[in-house]
């Protein structure tokens, strides 16, 4: 037996359920993700219809037509803020700005309307509560 075995089996009981339990939690916790993140591609290609075309004007005056996916940016935004690591204690603040920020002001509103759809949150209030005030700040002006 190697040193490893031979702790675990002078291990009291109590600890060893702490560590089966820790373990099955992480289990628990990492396959609900992966689930949800088949669901949400699964109603991601519900929703490629759902592609905003944003004109762009140049400097040199041609215009240009750019679609965004809502549902896409939605989901950047979700996955910046709640499925960052393996515990879900840390958020990508930045990476949850510059998705907002890809989307024009007058196309907030229908981001706000399929993050609600998709997530069933609000992207406002989660934005403010796990946004710092300078991110928020960088973007509220898109929120009026």
């Amino acid at each position: 037996m190697n040193d490893i075995q031979k702790v675990w089996n002078k291990a009291p009981i109590p600890v060893k359920l702490a560590v089966y339990g820790l373990a099955a939690w992480l289990v628990y916790r990492n396959g609900r993700r992966l689930l949800d993140k088949i669901k949400l591609r699964q109603r991601l290609q519900t929703y490629q219809a759902g592609n905003v075309a944003v004109n762009y004007t140049l400097p040199s005056g041609q215009t240009v037509t750019q679609p965004i996916n809502l549902a896409s940016v939605a989901g950047e935004v979700n996955d910046a803020l709640f499925n960052n690591d393996w515990f879900g204690a840390t958020e990508d603040e930045a990476r949850a700005v510059n998705a907002v920020k890809t989307v024009p002001a007058p196309y907030i509103a229908q981001l706000e309307a399929t993050y609600l759809q998709l997530y069933n949150k609000d992207l406002r209030a989660d934005l403010l509560q796990y946004l710092g005030t300078d991110e928020w700040n960088s973007i509220s002006y898109l929120f009026v």
